[in-house]
């Protein structure tokens, strides 16, 4: 792969950006919904005295104007053809890049060796994440990619106030390792994690991460989506007193975690021709003697091909790459059955 391949790549995701954003700004301005295979419009807003027209979103509801508080009456009316068109247009202009996407991702051995067998990336967010994350550029540590990203939780000390983010600190001084987790450096005490303040992040690329990949995997049923349910389960038996939504939040942060982790050592990997195992002492850096004594730890790459074969040619592809990382597949089906992902 070329680096020529990297920049057309980053055009490729930024165009489709601008497409999409496009697409549904006016999808939203003409009432566009999506009906089977096809689409339907309907604008709908309302209108009070003094003619302030405000737009309706779908099944919302309004007795009186937003800007001036006066009654208002709900008006519902087909957009002129010219808009419908131009929203085709747009949707078709994204299915073109969508189309140049899935032909060029095809040069990163990250799609070809690792992405591909996730239900729930497709080429489209694959590209996107390896545009966000490319291991090369963050020189293959996972810890620099997760600050950058804002994945990374930043533990503190209660007594003394000392912090340890991404493998920075406050006062410049490593977190101490335990069986009991982080070490205050200072004195001892055990470090608390908590949401990361002051600290700059690319809020892009996290929202892309936590939001709309997430989300897709979730929503496609597969590993991953198991691996989520899972980790939610233990975080939440951990953390009785904690509420939903910090449950969840934590319970993604680390399956993405996962994913980055597994990532970054397979592009190392096909990149430097480094083993599976070195590579992650690389990707993991200082972190790696004390993460992989937890239970949750686990080197080999974490695919569908353990839970939802496709097809023969499916599993012979994957079956390769499985054997040149020297992949010991016992040890993950032995890790998917602890974690509940497969029975």
């Amino acid at each position: 792969m070329s680096e020529k391949n990297l920049v057309y790549l980053k055009d490729l995701v930024r165009f489709r950006d601008d497409v999409v954003k496009l697409r549904v700004s006016l999808g939203n301005r003409i009432g566009a919904k999506k009906n089977g295979s096809g689409w339907v419009f309907l604008k709908r807003y309302t209108i009070c005295k003094n003619k302030h027209a405000v737009l309706l979103k779908e099944d919302e509801k309004r007795d009186r104007c937003p800007l001036c508080g006066e009654p208002v009456q709900v008006v519902e009316e087909t957009p002129s053809n010219e808009l419908i068109q131009r929203f085709y247009d747009l949707l078709k202009q994204q299915e073109t890049v969508e189309g140049l996407l899935a032909g060029v991702i095809t040069q990163f051995p990250e799609f070809t060796n690792f992405l591909a067998f996730i239900r729930g990336i497709g080429p489209a967010n694959a590209a996107r994440l390896i545009v966000y994350a490319f291991p090369p550029q963050f020189g293959y540590n996972a810890n620099k990619f997760r600050s950058y990203a804002g994945l990374a939780v930043m533990f503190q000390c209660p007594k003394c106030g000392y912090w340890y983010y991404a493998g920075k600190s406050s006062n410049g001084k490593p977190a101490t390792p335990s069986k009991e987790g982080w070490l205050c450096p200072v004195d001892g005490t055990k470090l608390i994690g908590t949401a990361a303040k002051n600290v700059p992040y690319n809020r892009e690329v996290k929202t892309f991460l936590l939001g709309i990949l997430a989300n897709n995997l979730m929503m496609a049923g597969g590993v991953y989506s198991k691996i989520i349910k899972s980790f939610k389960e233990d975080v939440a038996a951990k953390h009785p007193d904690w509420p939903k939504l910090r449950v969840q939040r934590t319970a993604t942060r680390k399956a993405i975690s996962l994913l980055i982790s597994q990532l970054f050592a397979i592009s190392l990997y096909y990149r430097e021709g480094v083993p599976l195992h070195k590579a992650y002492e690389v990707v993991l850096g200082k972190e790696y003697k004390i993460l992989k004594e937890h239970e949750d730890f686990i080197e080999a790459p974490i695919t569908d091909y353990y839970v939802d074969i496709k097809s023969d040619k499916y599993k012979a592809k994957f079956e390769k790459v499985v054997e040149e990382l020297g992949i010991d597949k016992n040890e993950v089906i032995t890790w998917l059955k602890k974690k509940k992902v497969i029975q």
